[in-house]
Order: structure tokens, then sequence, then C-alpha cells
């Protein structure tokens, strides 16, 4: 993978517990006016015909109805993402492999390297 391209893919049990009108959204919360980079990640399930209509949100290449918004694409860089589910007393959780605190992280610089894959 390039350092500018990304992936995002879901596992199997994502995949089981999306409903058929339902897409992924990895969506960015911008959190300062003065830092137009500042902000906070959220990922959650939603109907898809309500994220098609936002203009902010892009949908990514592949089978999985994912979106993502624009503005975190240039934290995404490089990076292949894994979004998992889980259900817990009868709730659905979507979660990724990005770090808890990614919007803090990235606006900092500090965010860890992506894994360098052999080829």
């Amino acid at each position: 993978m390039d350092r500018y391209s990304f992936s995002v893919k879901l596992t199997f049990a994502a995949r089981e517990l999306l409903r058929p009108d339902e897409a992924i959204v990895l969506d960015w919360h911008r959190l300062a006016v003065c830092c137009a980079g500042a902000g906070e990640m959220s990922l959650y399930a939603t109907d898809e015909r309500i994220v098609r209509g936002r203009k902010g949100l892009v949908r990514l290449k592949g089978d999985d109805p994912i979106y993502a918004a624009r503005a975190i694409f240039p934290h995404l860089a490089g990076r292949e993402v894994s979004i998992d589910a889980r259900k817990t007393l009868g709730f659905r959780r979507f979660i990724s492999d990005l770090p808890g605190d990614f919007g803090l992280r990235a606006v900092m610089g500090r965010l860890p390297e992506p894994e360098k894959t052999v080829r």
C-alpha cells in the first residue's frame, strides 16, 4: 500500500450485524475553529439512504457499504483499518482497530506509524 491510499474493511462479524439497508460511517467531528484539522472520529451504523444525502461523506471503494468523511482522509493515509462488531445485551457496537484517541493523536501528529507490509 502506498503512503497516500488507505483501506477500510469490515470483519465477518461486522457484516453479519450490519442490517441490509445500513452503512458504516467513519465520521470526523470538528472540535476547534482555529485549527482546521482538530477533531475527533466516530464510527456508527445508520440508514444508507440518509448517508448518501450528506455532502461531506464519500462511499469508499469495495463491496462493503462504508462511508467516510473527507476530513478524515489525510489521517487514514497509509493505513489498513479493520472494523469489527460485537453484540452485548442486545446492543450492537462497531469498533475499529484505530487508537481510542485517534482524533487527538492525529491532530498532534502522534499517530503510530502504519505497519509496513512485506512484499
